[in-house]
């Protein structure tokens, strides 16, 4: 993945188990340390940019993001894909308001997503798709770079938006699950069944996050 000819001045991160290692600019580092919260930490935005720099991206290609809450982290990857001359759109699929939430699934926030696009200039690249993912699947396009899958954190969820979304990510392109802890074990089983039931997928990382790359 790493290509000496692509690579800019900034940090080197190295994938585990993979070992894989992608370069990021120093601006991305900048604009991950103050982006990260506790929704998404720097760490984990820096390595969310490193897979969407590394994706070899085509026009018709687009970012999927399941779980949005105020839409930050939309921004971050759409600002990331900008400063490299992509002009990519990012889709969030959120029914923010429409359910309650909870301490381990918050709820979005439709007017701050809103708010957020406004107040960085990104109301044409990054769209809201409001309902669940498991409704408004059959409206996203099977031309997905990189999928992040943060919405409803139990295992049939988690199953569920791998099953209807996976199939949708291009060949070399990622899949970012957040939340790959003990305090979330639906996420761990559900991430570890998936790569066990389809070769076309290999682990790129895992720590409190898992990154998945598919092979063809």
């Amino acid at each position: 993945m790493k290509d000496e000819a692509r690579t800019e001045p900034g940090r080197t991160l190295r994938f585990q188990p993979s070992g894989v290692e992608v370069d990021i600019p120093g601006s991305v580092v900048v604009r991950a340390r103050s982006d990260g919260s506790g929704m998404m930490d720097d760490g984990e935005l820096r390595c969310l940019a490193g897979v969407a720099l590394a994706f070899p991206w085509q026009p018709e290609a687009l970012v999927v993001e399941i779980g949005s809450y105020a839409g930050t982290t939309a921004a971050f990857v759409a600002e990331t894909l900008a400063e490299a001359g992509f002009a990519n759109p990012v889709l969030s699929i959120d029914p923010f308001e429409r359910v309650s939430g909870s301490r381990l699934n918050p709820r979005g926030r439709y007017r701050r997503y809103l708010r957020t696009m406004r107040s960085r200039g990104l109301q044409d690249r990054c769209h809201a798709l409001v309902g669940y993912s498991h409704d408004v699947a059959v409206a996203v396009p099977n031309r997905i770079g990189v999928l992040l899958i943060d919405g409803n954190h139990e295992f049939e969820s988690v199953a569920r938006d791998l099953a209807l979304y996976a199939p949708k990510v291009l060949p070399g392109g990622f899949i970012l699950l957040d939340d790959h802890t003990d305090t979330y074990p639906g996420v761990v089983r559900a991430t570890a069944e998936f790569l066990a039931s389809d070769a076309r997928f290999r682990l790129l990382h895992q720590s409190y996050f898992a990154i998945v790359q598919r092979l063809a």
